[in-house]
């Protein structure tokens, strides 16, 4: 995707208390207490300390919400695709697989994630947004892109504990759009739900 922050940006952007570890290390790590309990740390700090880049985020609608993926945590975005139930395993989080130009994606659903209603019909706008690394990838359903933006760490803050406890601690951050106010995704408090979904 155009657009996406160089390592030096993802770095310095990432809601994880240690700037150098890379999305591996995010999606590598258990949701445990103690992580949640560095995440609220790290982000309880004044943003300006946190970082003074920018920050290229893709702004999706779902569940009624606008959330946002950052750029660098985001592998493409494609139509969606037929996802076929795997017996035994398929459920609420976990949808199944899907066949993409020949890869196989296990597919999920990002409102039961976050704990946001269940879309109500067809949706007629959607996609398919594929995150994360090589090894280590999810697709969901969104209702729709609204589109990649660029924002200014002033325009961004620390989600409400409300806020971050009702999304199941995948909110890293709020940011302030001309659409809104999206919560900003936290790629590796998702992948840990995701994977605790597949088993």
């Amino acid at each position: 995707m155009s657009g996406l922050p160089d390592a030096a940006d993802a770095r310095a952007l990432a809601p994880v208390p240690d700037p150098d570890a890379g999305l591996e290390a995010l999606l590598a790590r258990p949701l445990a207490d103690e992580d949640l309990d560095r995440a609220t740390a790290a982000l309880a700090a004044p943003i300006e300390h946190r970082s003074t880049e920018r920050a290229s985020l893709l702004v999706v609608r779902a569940g009624g919400e606008l959330l946002a993926v950052r750029s660098v945590d985001t592998a493409l975005v494609a139509p969606p695709a037929p996802v076929h139930r795997v017996p035994h395993r398929s459920g609420a989080v976990f949808r199944g697989i899907a066949n993409h130009d020949g890869e196989i994606l296990l597919c999920m659903a990002l409102e039961a994630a976050l704990g946001l209603p269940a879309p109500a019909g067809p949706r007629p706008r959607a996609s398919l947004v594929v995150v994360g690394g090589t090894r280590d990838r999810w697709a969901f359903e969104v209702d729709e892109v609204v589109g990649v933006v660029d924002v200014p760490a002033s325009a961004m803050r620390a989600p409400p504990v409300t806020v971050a406890v009702a999304r199941n601690g995948c909110i890293a951050t709020l940011a302030r759009l001309e659409h809104g106010e999206a919560s900003v995704l936290d790629a590796g408090a998702l992948a840990a739900i995701f994977r605790g979904a597949v088993g």
